[in-house]
């Protein structure tokens, strides 16, 4: 009893960690895509350098740092649980992967570029030329983490009234669909890849450019991953 005791303690802290950081996470994410980048397209040229060297960055770390927390505790619960659980924590940890992958290995190293050259512009050099590619790409996967986020979010929250149960069809289904979709967000930072430059061209960003179309699209996505899991 008092280790059942223990690792339902520890799993209910993994769980706040989770929440917390998944909190700090995702809200920034909302802030990039739904607050700063429309203040981008009207701010003038000095207030946006400005805000790109001393506000910017401070906000990536805690988003970094926030994805970061969020897959710890995420695994740390799988660890503790040890598996078995319903279908739809696996797609909406699938998700939550990729999202983490974006920030990490394209967001933030594209963001750096971009920082890099606005502080280099404000000293009086240059603007880095690669810094405008950096932007779109790293635009692209912050597009794609939200387009994610919305079903993610979904799943996480149902899982304690979803079924246990587990079709392997609708999970393969599921999985064809968000690795089409991450594949498309990732291409940009991806196509110089040998094995990728076979594949159809990807880094199509027309239906969730805008704050309104990524919304439409995160919840049609939504309902696209609900029937899937409810109907295969």
């Amino acid at each position: 009893m008092e280790l059942i005791t223990t690792s339902l303690g520890v799993e209910m802290l993994l769980r706040w960690g989770h929440f917390m950081a998944g909190i700090t996470w995702i809200g920034l994410l909302y802030y990039f895509n739904f607050v700063q980048t429309e203040y981008f397209k009207e701010a003038d040229a000095t207030s946006k350098s400005d805000a790109i060297q001393k506000l910017v960055p401070k906000a990536l770390w805690w988003f970094r740092w926030g994805a970061m927390f969020t897959l710890l505790t995420g695994l740390g619960i799988f660890a503790v649980r040890g598996g078995g659980m319903s279908m739809d924590i696996y797609v909406g940890a699938l998700l939550g992967l990729f999202m983490f992958l974006n920030v990490w290995l394209i967001i933030w190293p594209n963001q750096k570029i971009v920082i890099a050259s606005a502080t280099q512009a404000a000293g009086g050099g240059v603007a880095l030329p690669e810094a405008a590619g950096a932007l779109a790409t790293a635009g692209l996967a912050s597009r794609t983490n939200t387009l994610f986020s919305i079903p993610m979010l979904f799943f996480m929250g149902a899982s304690a009234h979803y079924p246990h149960s587990f079709s392997i069809l609708a999970f393969l289904v599921a999985v064809v669909v968000i690795v089409a979709l991450e594949f498309n967000g990732a291409y940009p930072a991806i196509k110089h890849i040998d094995v990728f430059k076979k594949l159809p061209e990807g880094g199509k960003m027309k239906l969730y450019a805008s704050v309104n179309g990524v919304i439409y699209c995160g919840l049609g996505l939504t309902v696209i991953l609900f029937l899937i899991l409810d109907l295969l």
